[in-house]
């Protein structure tokens, strides 16, 4: 029978605190398979995968979802990153006049065109 969410998260947590390839308490990366493989399950769904990363994040580790694998770290292992200054943020805040706009110049397709994309 396969684990339930808060098990498997519960595994990826003690694997942070391993010591393997020269590291202890650091972040690791783990594949789709493997990660399968402890859940036992044969398919990852969303709602598991929120439910690991919501178990992990009450004790201050996150799961990060990449294309051919996991990364999981420490809430810390991210504090040094660099922090997006608030004139960068500014310069891309939503503008609800501009979306406006884009519609305004949206034509539909003709109903005949798609016919023809059909055929």
């Amino acid at each position: 029978m396969a684990r339930v969410a808060t098990e498997t998260a519960e595994i990826l947590a003690a694997l942070f605190n391993e010591n393997f390839r020269g590291g202890e308490s650091e972040r690791y990366r783990i594949g789709w398979a493997e990660l399968r493989s402890i859940a036992g399950v044969k398919r990852l769904t969303c709602d598991y995968l929120n439910q690991i990363n919501e178990t992990l994040q009450e004790t201050g580790y996150l799961l990060v979802t990449c294309d051919n694998y996991f990364v999981v770290a420490g809430e810390n292992d991210f504090s040094d990153d660099r922090r997006v200054p608030q004139r960068l943020v500014e310069k891309y805040l939503y503008d609800e006049d501009e979306d406006s706009e884009d519609i305004d110049d949206f034509e539909a397709e003709d109903e005949d065109d798609e016919e023809d994309d059909l055929l």
